[in-house]
């Protein structure tokens, strides 16, 4: 697995829809382009997060402002993608800790085996009801009061979307400390 233990990487820890499926065979193309629609999905996310001050006018608010707004470009595409297609319920929440190379999650349904190759399908915001599909494979199960403890290292990760990726979990557990701090 990665070197940062759980215990001291940056996370994700919510409870979240999640599903998996069994990974087949894909060429180079489509997982570049999983990876590509991954990427505009944590871009999107992430400028929907951010609200810009008045007050900024100069060149970079300008140039961070026009990031903005194509990544909300890229969110309607994301959309009228998924209206084309079949529209289908949100899978199950559970618990996630998602890190930078890694995911966890309780499965209450079907588990998948270890040394499995999976998809996991999980929604990071269900306002935006898209999927990260994240392609992994499955390196430990343990058994649960409610379930089974999934872990699974990322497979197929581009430097863009390790980049993208680590932002949002900065920016999820940031948001985080805040939230504990004021309680």
């Amino acid at each position: 697995m990665n070197e940062a233990t759980p215990n001291t990487a940056v996370a994700l820890e919510a409870t979240l829809p999640i599903a998996w499926s069994a990974a087949g065979e894909v060429s180079r193309a489509h997982t570049e382009l999983r990876m590509q629609t991954n990427i505009s999905l944590l871009r999107a996310l992430a400028a929907i997060d951010v609200v810009t001050p008045e007050h900024e006018t100069h060149g970079e608010a300008t140039q961070k402002a026009l990031e903005r707004v194509e990544a909300k470009m890229d969110v309607v595409l994301l959309l009228v993608a998924q209206l084309m297609g079949v529209s289908k319920p949100l899978p199950p929440e559970t618990q996630v800790s998602m890190f930078s190379q890694s995911i966890t999650w309780v499965e209450n349904g079907t588990v998948p085996d270890v040394g499995q190759s999976v998809v996991v399908d999980l929604y990071l915001n269900v306002r935006l009801p898209q999927a990260l599909h994240l392609p992994a494979i499955v390196k430990e199960l343990q058994p649960q009061e409610k379930g089974v403890k999934v872990t699974a290292e990322f497979l197929d990760m581009t430097e863009d979307f390790d980049e993208w990726l680590t932002r949002t979990l900065f920016r999820y557990h940031r948001r985080a400390l805040q939230a504990s701090k004021q309680v």
